[in-house]
């Protein structure tokens, strides 16, 4: 039988697992973009958007934006 407990339990792991990864995720992209050649206008938007939309903004940029031509 499953008490509340287990499922409290594994509740605050999969949050803290997602935290985690939510960390990584935002690190590894800043990181990426002030390594970047990209100029100093786009860094900066993209760093506006990362910060605004952490997950979402990461992804696109991982995606499209580390790619970009200058």
């Amino acid at each position: 039988m499953i008490t509340l407990t287990i499922l409290l339990f594994f509740g605050g792991f999969f949050r803290f697992i997602f935290g985690v990864i939510w960390v990584i995720l935002i690190v590894v992209t800043l990181l990426d973009l002030f390594k970047s050649v990209l100029p100093t206008n786009t860094k900066l938007l993209w760093l506006i958007i990362i910060l605004v939309a952490p997950i979402f903004g990461s992804l696109i940029y991982l995606y499209w934006g580390k790619y970009q031509k200058i």
